[in-house]
């Protein structure tokens, strides 16, 4: 028998936190952020907004790995958006079933790499430096 708790709309419980993002559905599609105006590239910024911020708050990370400016270095941009397309490839309703798993390895590795490219802007809370 399945004992699985449903989430329901009274629900408080922080374990079923107010959704936030939508189901990926069916393929996700790569953004090449150099291949869009800047019109283009402030749309896809600003959806790639919601997610980085929703991730940041989901998994506690700080400023070591998501700095507030962050939208301002093409790194980062670039980093966080291959790990949303990961994202929504791994939860999406035709990913295998051992996707999100997979997906959490990458983003293991991927908090690295953030880490990393975050020392290197210098950049400190409330300052911002220019790449």
């Amino acid at each position: 028998m399945n004992t699985r708790r449903t989430r329901t709309e009274d629900n408080n419980d922080a374990f079923y936190p107010a959704s936030v993002l939508p189901q990926p559905g069916g393929l996700a599609m790569p953004v090449c952020w150099a291949a869009h105006s800047p019109a283009d590239y402030e749309g896809l910024l600003a959806d790639l907004d919601v997610w980085v911020t929703w991730l940041a708050d989901h998994y506690s990370l700080d400023r070591r790995h998501i700095p507030q400016c962050w939208a301002q270095h093409w790194e980062l941009v670039e980093e966080l958006s291959a790990l949303q397309l990961a994202w929504e490839g791994a939860y999406a309703t035709i990913a295998h079933t051992d996707a999100p798993l997979t997906w959490h390895e990458h983003f293991h590795h991927t908090r690295t790499r953030l880490a990393e490219w975050v020392a290197r802007t210098g950049c400190r809370p409330g300052e911002h430096r220019s790449s």
